[in-house]
């Protein structure tokens, strides 16, 4: 589904009607890049942007009516929020989720809904999703001594490059003196700072603003974020040199 007259006729198939509001919270998954998934806030925080007024009760009453209807997948990964994508029927994926440090690895396997569809014709029934998600623990957690590592522990291999996608962080060690800020995350006091050109910044707004406590100084124009939001950062400023002290952050 592709166009809002289709989601209009889905809609009202349903006895609903395709809202200016319901039509937002679409727009927004429709655009969503592919591998990423939002909570309730997070749409909610979207909204707010793009002029929206709708209170995050009605956005979770939303999101349950579109999931209900098969337009969006409702996931549950490591995190304890539910999370959201869009439902794309001809391209079912699942998960493998690290329960510690939240590494998602989407991958596609045909015998589950081969077998699941074969469940569902037998008993009658419609299938409006299929979704299977693996809970791990990656083995640098174990040897850190998992499970009573710190939560704000940022895992290495959450820094390994994904041949599928953009190359991700590198660990540098260089003197402060010699350090180029700009293209950078560090630690100042009690935040994360990510360096950004400033003819880039706009380049990472949606994805940096999804990030609960972020901030952008007009001082300086550089982003602080929550220490604890680590690997939240690192995922989003993907190719930045990072200072080493942020994998080993504890609070």
């Amino acid at each position: 589904m592709d166009d809002f007259k289709t989601l209009k006729t889905k809609l009202n198939a349903q006895g609903y009607r395709l809202t200016p509001q319901r039509q937002l919270i679409f727009e927004i998954f429709q655009t969503l890049p592919t591998g990423n998934h939002l909570n309730a806030e997070s749409v909610h925080s979207l909204l707010l942007e793009r002029g929206g007024t709708m209170s995050l009760s009605t956005v979770y009453r939303i999101l349950k009516i579109m999931t209900n209807m098969g337009l969006i997948r409702e996931v549950e990964l490591a995190q304890a929020q539910k999370h959201y994508e869009f439902n794309t029927i001809s391209t079912y994926h699942h998960h493998i989720v690290c329960v510690q440090c939240h590494q998602i690895i989407e991958f596609e396997n045909n015998s589950i809904i081969q077998q699941g569809l074969k469940q569902v014709e037998t008993m009658g029934l419609q299938l409006i999703d299929c979704k299977f998600t693996l809970q791990t623990i990656c083995p640098q957690a174990l040897q850190r001594g998992w499970p009573t590592i710190s939560s704000n522990w940022v895992c290495p291999r959450f820094m390994k490059t994904d041949k599928t996608k953009k190359s991700t962080h590198q660990q540098l060690d260089l003197p402060p003196d010699i350090q180029e800020k700009t293209h950078r995350i560090g630690l100042k006091e009690k935040y994360i700072v990510v360096y950004t050109p400033k003819d880039e910044i706009k380049n990472y707004q949606h994805e940096a603003k999804l990030i609960p406590g972020w901030r952008l100084s007009r001082e300086d124009m550089s982003w602080y974020f929550p220490l604890e939001k680590a690997a939240d950062v690192l995922n989003v400023f993907q190719g930045y040199e990072v200072d080493p002290q942020i994998f080993n952050i504890t609070v």
